[in-house]
């Protein structure tokens, strides 16, 4: 068989995505997803030192800029950017509803304390 007789199987990848957030490589809070979104049933009191806390690693962080304008854009939840939901709403940029949204306990008007 001549060379020119056999044929090459090549595998072409399609082109890759492009990141959709790429300036997430260089944030300082990777790995630290617990300081950024609130647990559930958070204290007011335990919210304030979490943002606190949050908004340090911010003040050193690269890539702020672009995750505040990311979390503007997509009304994201969370601390972002140096960011809290609250400030981002003050600014015009309102956060979306929760996916999940929570129902309201029942009361049960019968029930005596």
């Amino acid at each position: 068989m001549s060379p020119s007789e056999h044929s090459l199987a090549v595998k072409v990848r399609p082109p890759a995505q492009p990141e959709a957030r790429p300036w997430t490589r260089h944030a300082a809070c990777i790995g630290k997803t617990s300081l950024f979104f609130a647990a559930p049933c958070e204290r007011p009191e335990t919210r304030v030192v979490r943002e606190l806390r949050a908004s340090l690693v911010c003040a050193s962080c690269p890539v702020a800029a672009p995750c505040r304008a990311w979390a503007r854009e997509h009304r994201e939840y969370g601390f972002w950017g140096g960011e809290s939901e609250e400030m981002r709403a003050a600014a015009g940029f309102q956060a979306r509803l929760p996916r999940v949204a929570r129902r309201p306990r029942r009361v049960n008007p019968h029930r005596v304390a």
